[in-house]
């Protein structure tokens, strides 16, 4: 590795130009002179909808970086001097240099100018597919995880795991910057994250080596909104929603920028609790168990970000970013278990009622410094290093008692109670440059990943009251890992053809220690390994109409740090999830090819196969429990078709339909001596329509649909859907919005599944969460509504983020 990264140092050292693919020009005033500070608005021709927008500096210079290949014009506006445009020109990727555009002057007095561009809801781009939430009616008063049931191809089960295409390992960024953890805590930190704070949600399923190479599923990123020159605006903003119980929360975000400075921040909360409701039916050794749980999440959530750019001079600019989050409150679930023999299931032998009352504190702070260099012959430098700290702590509860089918006399009963702090610590420093290279473009860069877990379980017996440490179960697990990266990448334009292609090399050194409280049961796991991880992409444009792209590349799944100690979160005794510290990596070979007709019609076809799949599943324990647990038990072969498109049916009626369907087979081995395949079909629709009334009104109807599938290799659910819909009005001359949204108004958006694989177990599913809601939004608009909004970068902490896991 180290031969890796000393190469890649000296391919920094001899390298002397790279830059992004820009489309840029100039723009002067009517007497010639450079037209600074101007507007400048780049158009799709198919819709007219808005792609960018941009500022042109004190030499009228302007450029628009990291645009698709598409049919655009250009719109300028300066109050004071005029207009101008550039006509509609073709974009194939590289650099392109637009024509001086000269401002005309007005001959007429300006009262007033007002400039309405809309996104289409979804785009689908070379490289990533983006839902448009800005804007957007129905997304008024949702939250991040709502929002990801209806993007395309996305699909969220029972217990909040999030799949893509079919495939389970997704990475999530913020602004390009991996969140802080995964699975449960995941969804509570999505629950906490409001539309009204997200611009778009970015799906990216064949990520360049210049990505980290983690996530078979590819990259979901959630843009967050940003302010577009000089001076300070913001907004503020509030939300009440009411579904079992009323909940609410806050939020509010600035900017100020003037030519040396910009500052930038934002905050959130929401408060209340969510319920869940599960019913079980298990039948196993003999027995049969139906229970019923309901589940309340007191969800008290604080988030922040704060930054700065110091723009040094018009080539250097250095920035400082810290963010973090704050949540706490407790956990609860309450259970009934009615327990009987398969001889007679309608004779009640006894009834375990039983509880989880668990306290939680969760505690994430991030600190950042970036520097950057960009010329305008195309090089470009950033630099990034970090720091993370991540503390959970939960306190649990967990009553069981065993009581006579009336329910008056208690037959037996076990008092537990845990305790469960985690750390985690984690030091990343990443660089990535790009310059011109024989026509085309290289980037190099590399990544240095060091990542500290600290894991204690510490479990008591209460007996007559008094809390009594059980040293067979209690145990500390440390992790450290180190992983370091390097890669090049390339792409070139050659007439109606491009072409990228990149190698990324990631070494991993892993160790992982248990120390049980039980004297000779310590445990030690480590590893270490080389990987490479190729990509590549050809796009052909034979016609304006018509354009292909094929994708290729290889990724790497990590497990995450909590599944890799085996500690056990309960409902009850005979239900609970526990930790696999034996789990090893999966990797994924996948291809797609995409067909764009007239910038609007998205076919996408993909393949993909996983080694090592790892999974959740079900297992069995004596006295007839039963328990979630991570394994590799599977390969996996996944087809898929994507077709999206914008159903522009009237100018006051915009819709749009999204279809993807997948084949997924898979030969999984749970145990010695049992294994089994499988394949099944899954569709997934999802549409949306907003109608644009007369005085600021607009009424909004959308849909998801999922067909019968299979989740996590184990579980086989029915068919699920729901419609939302709002209505939304726009006051205060403009400045704010209050809109009303109801979701899931039919009440289909419950889950229903059935667990047949797992040998000597059969199991029957089906809960609801609180989808059926009413919220009411309000957000304010002030200041200057032309701010160029804070840089968005990637820090380098995305990889390490996703893969902290903490919660029920």
């Amino acid at each position: 590795m180290k031969t890796i990264l000393l190469s890649v140092v000296a391919l920094f050292a001899t390298i002397s130009t790279l830059s992004a693919q820009k489309i840029k020009g100039t723009v002067a005033n009517a007497d010639g002179s450079a037209a600074g500070f101007a507007t400048v608005m780049l158009y799709n021709t198919a819709d007219s909808a808005l792609v960018k927008g941009a500022i042109t500096d004190d030499n009228g210079q302007y450029e628009f970086e990291q645009i698709p290949s598409g049919h655009y014009f250009i719109n300028v506006q300066l109050l004071g001097s005029g207009n101008g445009a550039a006509p509609v020109f073709d974009y194939n990727g590289g650099d392109k240099i637009i024509e001086k555009i000269t401002l005309r002057e007005n001959t007429e007095e300006l009262t007033q100018v007002t400039v309405v561009a809309r996104r289409p809801l979804v785009e689908v781009r070379a490289d990533k597919t983006v839902l448009n939430v800005e804007g957007n009616l129905n997304s008024q008063g949702q939250n991040a995880l709502e929002l990801l049931r209806k993007a395309p191809g996305v699909v969220v089960d029972n217990n909040d795991n999030i799949t893509l295409k079919g495939k389970n390992a997704v990475r999530f960024q913020i602004d390009g910057r991996d969140v802080p953890m995964d699975s449960k805590d995941l969804a509570n930190y999505l629950k906490g994250l409001r539309a009204e704070d997200i611009a778009a949600i970015e799906m990216i399923s064949n990520p360049s080596a210049k990505y980290d190479a983690s996530g078979n599923a590819g990259i979901i990123n959630f843009r967050t909104r940003k302010n577009r020159a000089l001076g300070t605006n913001g907004s503020i903003g509030a939300e009440a929603i009411y579904g079992e119980s009323l909940k609410g929360g806050g939020n509010l975000s600035f900017n100020h920028r003037n030519r040396v400075l910009n500052v930038f921040g934002n905050y959130n909360n929401h408060f209340g609790d969510w319920h869940n409701e599960m019913f079980l039916l298990r039948e196993q050794d003999g027995r049969r168990f139906d229970q019923h749980s309901e589940m309340k999440d007191n969800n008290n959530n604080h988030n922040f970000k704060l930054g700065t750019d110091f723009f040094l001079s018009s080539k250097h600019t250095i920035g400082f970013i810290v963010d973090g989050r704050h949540a706490h409150g407790p956990w609860q679930n309450d259970s009934r278990t009615a327990i009987s023999s398969l001889d007679n299931v309608n004779s009640i032998d006894s009834v375990l009622v039983a509880g989880n009352y668990q306290p939680q504190n969760r505690n994430n702070f991030n600190f950042n410094i970036n520097y950057r260099f960009a010329d305008t012959s195309g090089h470009e430098l950033n630099i990034d290093a970090n720091r993370g700290f991540y503390h959970y702590k939960a306190n649990s509860y967990q009553p069981n008692f065993y009581k006579d089918p009336s329910e008056n006399e208690v037959l037996s009963q076990r008092i537990y109670r845990n305790n469960t702090p985690t750390d985690i610590n984690m030091t990343i420093v990443k660089a990535d440059y790009e310059q011109p290279f024989l026509k085309g473009k290289l980037g190099v860069g590399f990544k240095l990943n060091r990542v500290e877990t600290d894991n204690t379980f510490d479990f008591f017996d209460v007996i007559d009251g008094t809390p009594v440490l059980n040293i067979d179960r209690s145990n500390r697990f440390v992790y450290d890992e180190m992983v370091n990266a390097g890669y090049i990448n390339y792409n070139i334009k050659v007439k109606k053809w491009s072409f990228q292609a990149g190698l990324r090399a990631e070494h991993t050194d892993w160790k992982g220690e248990l120390t049980s409280q039980k004297p000779g049961g310590d445990e030690m796991v480590e590893d270490n390994y080389l990987n490479w991880f190729p990509s590549a992409a050809v796009t052909f444009a034979p016609n304006e109409k018509n354009q292909f792209s094929l994708t290729y590349s290889r990724r790497i799944d990590r497990p995450s740090y909590r599944d890799l100690n085996p500690f056990e979160d309960k409902l009850d005794e005979l239900t609970y999830r526990k930790g696999n510290p034996f789990l090893r990596p999966q990797f994924t070979n996948s291809v797609e090819l995409t067909h764009t007709f007239m910038g609007f019609l998205n076919t996408t076809l993909g393949y993909s196969h996983t080694n090592d799949v790892f999974t959740e599943y079900i297992d069995t324990a004596g006295n007839g429990a039963s328990f979630l647990r991570n394994g590799n038990i599977a390969s996996q072969d996944n087809y898929s078709i994507s077709i999206g498109t914008p159903l522009p049916i009237a100018k006051w009626w915009e819709g749009y339909l999204s279809v993807t369907g997948y084949i997924s087979s898979f030969d999984a081995r749970f145990r010695e001596g049992f294994a089994y395949s499988e394949s099944f079909k899954t569709l997934n629709l999802y549409s949306e329509h907003t109608f644009r009334l007369p005085k600021g009104w607009s009424f909004s109807l959308s849909g998801w649909f999922n067909t019968p599938t299979i989740w996590q290799a184990v579980f086989r659910s029915k068919a699920m859907g729901a419609m939302d819909v709002g209505v939304r009005k726009q006051i205060l001359d403009g400045n704010g919005t209050i809109s009303l949204n109801v979701g899931d108004v039919l009440g289909t958006a419950g889950w229903n599944s059935v667990n047949d694989f797992t040998p000597g177990l059969y199991m029957q599913g089906r809960g609801t969460w609180e989808s059926q809601t009413v919220k009411l939004n309000f957000r304010y608009n002030f200041g200057n509504k032309n701010i160029k909004g804070a840089r968005q970068r990637k820090t380098g902490t995305e990889d390490v983020n996703s893969r902290i896991k903490s919660g029920n």
